[in-house]
């Protein structure tokens, strides 16, 4: 009878191609072994494909594989759908039309497995399913054809794929035997069959080969084992020390049980996930919280935590939910935490007004007993009011009568310190009190949070640049790239500002652009952080060259026509002053500063580190031949700046006041700003006085001296990534010395002697001292005596600068002496 059916078989392959399909070959009976092997012999030159489904044919359940039929076999691994065939095969078998994200989402969960597609997709037959729907649907206990997968699987077996999905991926096999009641030597072989099942990829840790295959194994766990496995892992994991995000993720999934002990790892992984940038995970630990019995400070505490979250991408929600938190809340510890955190969000929304009325209506509703909480909303009030204009508010209240009624707890004096911060740095007569009092809000807080930019912003200001960088780089990470919270776009700003006091303006360029495109429709709607994060890139653009970009951003983000009285408003005219004046535009740029210098008046600003609006007024009318106004705006900065103090305010006003006069007195003033500046991390706006400088000097016959100034400020300007200063320094070289037979360095060389030139040419050209010295037959401390003389004459500090002081044609010359 095998031989008549081999026969058979063989006579339909001599007619047409014959293909033999078998499912399961590792269990396969002795006697269709022989069958197959004898059905090999005889058609081994007829077109006759055997293809059989299964693991290794060596390993089969029976009598071993004939040896001619194991030998001759071969192995096909069969992959999955790729990515972008998974949508062709969703239309095609499910008339289900998918995008391209969907698609991918559907491969990341079958791994492009046909079957599992099919019963992932089978509910959505005839729809277009969104990600969140295929998402439900891994989830679901009903997927089609999950019996297939898990139909025959024992106890232990079931037991431990139940674990594995619990405990997720990258599941230890000490950790999912726990959880499953079994010892490690009983889960090795259950391993090894779930790996022959393909419900486990072939690996430690354990996971399963798909996603959606773990979605069929939890999915059918009944809710209260599901719960009490994710609770059990949770114990697992924290008595084993594997970390409190590991341990929280399991809480989460277990959902409020009322056990004390599961609080503090979901605030601890929360905390960790929010530094990490990874907010949605930390706003789903703290939501887990909330479902917890909570004391009403701690509640209070992961409402405020939880609204800073979701007040970056939905912050009218937000407000909703703190403001009805405030009513609702009994203690008063509890309405002024939410009070607080209402108004800082209120406040960053460009609700000054709303966010001063919740203040007040909720001191009012607390009434004179709670004082120490009282104290902390007119504290609140006294920062909001002293950050700008906010109309039809009442002056905040002084630093000294809040001092005199203020708790004894360090979070009340490291805020009173933030105001004390502020105020010192607006009235500007005291920058070492300002400096200490930024520095006392800043210390001894684990997380500073609303104070970090108080304080840091008056840092900044001082030219403290260093230890504003530290704290802000204490808050957040430096290699985050998303924002989660207003708070940290705010460290991204105040690390930008940095970046541009220290004159580094490609690197401020980098750090501000993929904020500002995140934020630019927030900055439509006036949110206070997103508005100055786009001006400040608006000012740094133009400073760059980028002109037409930042008038393009500008106009995107609606801040090109006129702005009303907010708390952004002198920012954005500062920097928009900025762009008008790379424009060519001094009328408008002008009208800017007058417009904000107008705003600073009415708030009792003077301090020229806020705004140097003075200064660059004058220096623009000084353009214009306007010395008389440039003569009164420069010196009243100049009072201003002598009493703050710094090198870079007090160098940018002699800059600006030098500007207004001629001749000598001209001269003396612009020395006396570089030498001043010389002393700041200003280094812009050194580039740009001793640009100025130079220009004196040329007129007034000091060639030499003149040359000096513009290699010094073409060095700075090119550092800095000043294209329109590097520009107007060449134009100013080219003007003073034309160009000669393409020889733009010429003039700068007038004063070596011709050693030095030779020496530096070939220096230029690239070669060592020991070279040079062995082309011109000289000792090597000759050369060193040459080039050291040279470099002083030339004002530059090494071979790194000569490209820019001596021409190719130089270069490329040498001889002997």
């Amino acid at each position: 009878m095998l031989r008549e059916l081999v026969e058979t078989v063989c006579r339909q392959a001599r007619r047409t191609p014959v293909a033999i399909c078998l499912d399961d070959a590792g269990h396969l009976d002795p006697w269709s072994l022989h069958w197959l092997s004898g059905l090999y012999s005889a058609a081994s030159d007829l077109p006759l494909a055997i293809a059989l489904t299964g693991g290794d044919i060596a390993a089969a359940d029976q009598d071993p594989w004939p040896p001619a039929l194991a030998a001759a076999a071969e192995h096909i691994a069969l992959s999955g759908l790729e990515p972008e065939e998974v949508g062709a095969f969703a239309a095609a078998y499910r008339d289900v039309p998918l995008d391209a994200p969907t698609a991918q989402l559907c491969h990341e969960l079958t791994g492009g497995n046909p079957a599992l597609l099919l019963s992932l997709l089978a509910c959505h037959t005839g729809t277009a399913p969104t990600a969140d729907a295929l998402r439900d649907t891994a989830a679901s206990a009903v997927l089609p054809g999950a019996d297939r997968w898990l139909a025959g699987l024992g106890g232990a077996a079931l037991g431990l794929a139940r674990a594995v999905a619990v405990l997720g991926p990258q599941a230890e096999i000490t950790q999912c035997a726990e959880l499953a009641g079994l010892s490690v030597r009983e889960a090795l072989p259950l391993v090894d069959e779930l790996v022959a099942r393909s419900l486990f990829a072939n690996r430690t840790p354990l996971s399963f080969r798909h996603p959606l295959l773990a979605g069929m194994v939890i999915s059918r766990v009944p809710a209260g084992t599901r719960a009490a496995l994710h609770l059990t892992a949770a114990g697992i994991l924290r008595d084993g020390h594997f970390g409190a995000t590991h341990v929280a993720r399991q809480l989460v999934a277990a959902g409020p049980l009322g056990l004390a002990w599961t609080v503090r790892p979901l605030r601890i992984a929360a905390n960790q996930l929010e530094r990490e940038g990874r907010h949605e995970e930390a706003a789903g630990h703290l939501r887990g919280m909330l479902r917890e019995r909570l004391r009403p400070r701690v509640r209070s505490s992961v409402q405020c935590q939880l609204a800073a979250l979701d007040g970056f991408a939905a912050p009218d929600s937000a407000v909703r939910r703190l403001d009805a938190a405030r009513r609702e809340a009994d203690d008063p510890r509890c309405a002024t935490d939410y009070a607080v955190a209402l108004g800082t969000l209120l406040a960053e929304c460009g609700r000054p007004e709303d966010a001063v009325a919740v203040l007040d209506d909720t001191a009012e509703r607390l009434g004179p007993q709670a004082a120490a909480q009282r104290w902390r909303l007119r504290l609140r009030k006294a920062l909001l009011c002293l950050g700008g204009p906010v109309p039809s508010v009442l002056p905040a209240d002084l630093p000294d009568s809040l001092a005199a009624q203020a708790p004894s707890d360090d979070e009340a004096r490291r805020e009173l310190s933030a105001l004390r911060a502020v105020h010192a740095l607006r009235d500007g007569t005291d920058r070492d009190a300002a400096v200490g009092h930024a520095r006392g809000a800043l210390t001894g807080s684990e997380d500073p949070g609303r104070l970090l930019w108080h304080g840091c912003e008056v840092l900044i200001r001082a030219d403290e640049l260093a230890e504003a960088w530290s704290y802000c780089s204490r808050a957040r990470l430096l290699d985050q790239s998303r924002p989660g919270t207003w708070g940290d776009v705010g460290v991204g700003l105040l690390r930008a500002l940095v970046l541009y006091a220290r004159g580094s303006l490609t690197a401020a360029d980098a750090a501000l652009t993929p904020l500002a495109d995140l934020l630019r429709p927030a900055a439509e709607a006036a949110r206070l952080p997103a508005t100055l994060t786009v001006a400040a890139l608006a000012e740094v653009r133009a400073q760059t060259g980028a002109t037409d970009a930042a008038l393009a951003l500008l106009a995107d983000c609606g801040l090109d026509g006129e702005l009303p009285a907010r708390q952004d408003t002198v920012a954005v005219l500062g920097a928009r002053a900025a762009v008008w004046e790379q424009a060519g535009d001094t009328a408008r740029a002008l009208e800017d500063l007058y417009a904000a210098g107008r705003l600073l008046a009415d708030s009792r600003v003077r301090n020229p580190a806020v705004l140097p609006w003075r200064s660059r007024a004058a220096r623009l009318l000084a353009s214009l031949g306007d010395l008389t106004e440039a003569s009164g705006l420069a010196a009243a900065e100049w009072e201003d700046a002598r009493r703050w103090g710094t090198p870079r305010a007090v160098g940018t006003a002699q800059h600006a006041l030098a500007l207004t006069e001629t001749g000598g007195r001209r001269l003396r003033r612009l020395a006396t700003a570089v030498e001043t500046l010389a002393h700041s991390p200003a280094r812009l706006e050194l580039a740009y006085a001793r640009r100025d400088l130079g220009a004196a000097l040329s007129e007034a016959g000091r060639a030499d001296a003149a040359r000096t100034e513009f290699r010094a400020a073409l060095s700075l300007a090119k550092s800095c990534g000043a294209q329109p200063l590097v520009r107007r320094v060449l134009a100013d070289r080219e003007c003073l010395w034309p160009v000669v037979d393409d020889d733009r360095g010429s003039p700068a060389l007038s004063g070596l002697t011709p050693q030095e030139q030779r020496i530096l040419g070939l220096a230029r050209a690239g070669h060592t001292n020991k070279a040079i010295a062995g082309k011109l037959f000289v000792t090597v401390r000759t050369v060193e005596f040459h080039l050291s003389g040279a470099y002083r004459k030339l004002g530059i500090s090494g071979r790194d600068q000569l490209a820019d002081v001596i021409p190719a044609p130089l270069g490329t010359g040498g001889g002997r002496a």
